[in-house]
């Protein structure tokens, strides 16, 4: 039983040898027919050359894409590594929105480094909003400008309380009572302020001014011919000046500070203004014309310009420059003492009943217009004679005319003597 066992395997070894035998003839003869053979050379070498690759890429981890299971019933390629150089070449780019980048570039970090060591320190939202504090006395002022005069007068009284030689504070108290309409008021402030700086010819000034609105007229001369000296070249206190002159029926006397004042500042209209009334009261009413006009150019909505340049015209016995000027008055500012005087420039030019017309608009819009009704009651007088004093109508009209006009204004001696001249006082 034995030597059968030991028998067969021997045979066995016998066989397997021969059968190696066999392969090892038959891949020498393969490999020997491939080294004859180019074709087949040259394929077998670019396989195996490309198989090596492959092995060699799958050992070092690059070249190969080894899929794997992501999900049930997907395959999801893995994601090839990048050599060390492809990876600091890509390592720069900036990330997209949205995506996260758990390790940031050391070149960009040191980049942006650099960048905030030269860029200046950025403040807070906050503090650059902030703005500087004002003072009290810029508050004071910022209501007075805003129009709370109740509220400036308490901050500028609070600065004097503090600071009593604060000049700024007592301009400002005086600006806050003229604006109320309290002159008295503003003129304890300015006296204030005048006190605490002699030479300040604006406070002098205004000072002045203040005086003479509350009737303190010989105070502010005196403070009006100090400006002069303190402020030559200023044409306000020779406006005023002037204007003084002409109240108190002086124009020789206002004439030479207007005309000062026209030298100082030609385009000023108040300066026009008074140089014109100043030539109209000296008898100069043709030179005070042309002042009218350019007064009325600087001034086009004070319509007492206007008046001024129909009286010049009217002394100049322009009768057609007179009505011209009246009727644009009228459009402007219709009055009584417009259409007075429309009737009266219609009456110098022959037009009676245009004259008539305009008397009777007058005395409708004021029944006490004296002038009105003497221009009706001469429009009478004269028809009465033309008719050789034989209508009683035109008589009786002149009669009433003459006695509302009286009863108007009684002081007036000339119509009395004319009444008494033509027998119409019964």
């Amino acid at each position: 039983m034995r030597g059968q066992v030991a028998h067969g395997v021997q045979a066995d070894k016998v066989a397997k040898r021969s059968k190696e035998k066999a392969t090892k003839k038959y891949f020498e003869r393969t490999i020997n027919g491939m080294l004859t053979d180019s074709n087949y050379h040259h394929g077998f070498m670019g396989r195996t050359a490309t198989i090596s690759i492959i092995l060699a890429g799958t050992f070092l981890g690059f070249g190969c894409k080894a899929p794997r299971v992501s999900s049930i019933g997907s395959i999801q390629t893995e994601p090839s590594q990048l050599p060390s150089t492809a990876k600091s070449e890509t390592s720069t780019q900036i990330p997209e929105a949205g995506t996260e980048d758990s390790s940031p570039d050391p070149e960009l970090a040191l980049a942006g480094k650099n960048l905030n060591a030269q860029d200046p320190v950025i403040t807070s939202p906050v503090e650059a909003t902030n703005q500087p504090r004002l003072t009290p006395l810029q508050l004071a002022e910022q209501l007075l400008d805003q129009g709370e005069l109740e509220e400036a007068l308490e901050a500028f009284a609070e600065i004097l309380l503090n600071s009593p030689g604060q000049i700024e504070a007592y301009m400002g108290l005086a600006n806050t009572h003229e604006r109320l309409e309290n002159p008295w008021a503003a003129e304890r402030s300015w006296r204030r302020a005048v006190e605490l700086q002699p030479n300040n010819a604006q406070a002098v000034l205004r000072h002045a001014n203040v005086l003479s609105q509350i009737g303190r007229t010989r105070e502010a001369e005196r403070l009006w011919i100090r400006c002069l000296t303190l402020a030559p070249d200023e044409a306000e206190p020779l406006i005023q000046l002037s204007r003084l002159e002409l109240e108190r029926g002086q124009p020789e006397a206002a004439l030479p500070y207007a005309r000062s004042c026209v030298r100082l500042e030609p385009q000023n209209a108040k300066g026009r203004t008074v140089y014109a009334r100043s030539l109209l009261g000296v008898g100069q009413a043709s030179a005070s014309i042309p002042h009218w006009t350019m007064a009325i150019e600087g001034s086009p909505g004070d319509f007492s310009l206007l008046s001024g340049l129909l009286e010049a015209y009217a002394a100049c016995r322009d009768y057609e420059g007179a009505l011209a000027t009246a009727l644009v008055l009228n459009r402007r500012s219709p009055s009584s003492e417009v259409y007075e005087r429309i009737g009266w420039c219609y009456f110098k030019l022959g037009d009676y009943d245009a004259s008539q017309t305009a008397y009777q608009e007058a005395t409708s819009l004021d029944p006490n217009c004296s002038p009105a009704w003497n221009g009706l009651g001469i429009l009478a007088l004269n028809r009465w004679l033309e008719k050789n004093r034989q209508s009683e109508t035109d008589r009786d009209q002149a009669v009433s005319a003459f006695r509302n006009s009286l009863r108007s204004n009684p002081d007036q001696p000339k119509l009395t003597r004319m009444m008494l001249r033509f027998d119409l006082d019964q």
